[in-house]
């Protein structure tokens, strides 16, 4: 009963560090598309939206999975609900995303280190898959909550 309710404490922080490093890391790789920041707040910009993708979202994601698993391998029959096999895809797809928008933040980062301005057309065109990849990501947690919310 313990273990249960520290999984549940431990799924619910991975989903808010998950949310929140989402957030983050996207408002920081887009304010990093301002024409009027100061080239090295740009480029700390990146760095940070880099990091936080890394070491916030990702960690937090593997979180919500580990104590996901956690649940499914205590009550099994959560499997035979349709509802779970949509959240679980929803899941799958988040994982990709983010694994995606963390190479692509950390080549943004690269690229600007190694390159500076020369490469201005190459981080333009990540930044902007960068904002698509968030928005999918955006539908694909809109989905886990519906799920959760209307699905059990």
């Amino acid at each position: 009963m313990l273990l249960d309710r520290i999984a549940h404490l431990l799924h619910w922080l991975g989903f808010a560090a998950f949310l929140g490093g989402a957030f983050a890391q996207q408002t920081f790789m887009n304010a990093s598309t301002r024409g009027t920041l100061h080239p090295a707040v740009r480029d700390a910009y990146e760095r940070i939206s880099a990091n936080l993708v890394t070491r916030v979202e990702l960690p937090a994601l593997v979180l919500q999975v580990v104590s996901g698993a956690w649940f499914l391998f205590q009550v099994p029959g959560f499997m035979r609900m349709g509802w779970m096999h949509g959240k679980l895809t929803a899941v799958l797809i988040l994982l990709v995303l983010s694994h995606v928008e963390m190479f692509n933040a950390r080549a943004v980062a690269r690229l600007r280190k190694r390159k500076g301005d020369a490469a201005a057309a190459e981080i333009a065109q990540r930044k902007r898959r960068h904002a698509q990849l968030g928005s999918v990501g955006t539908l694909a947690v809109v989905a886990v909550l519906g799920l959760v919310a209307f699905g059990r």
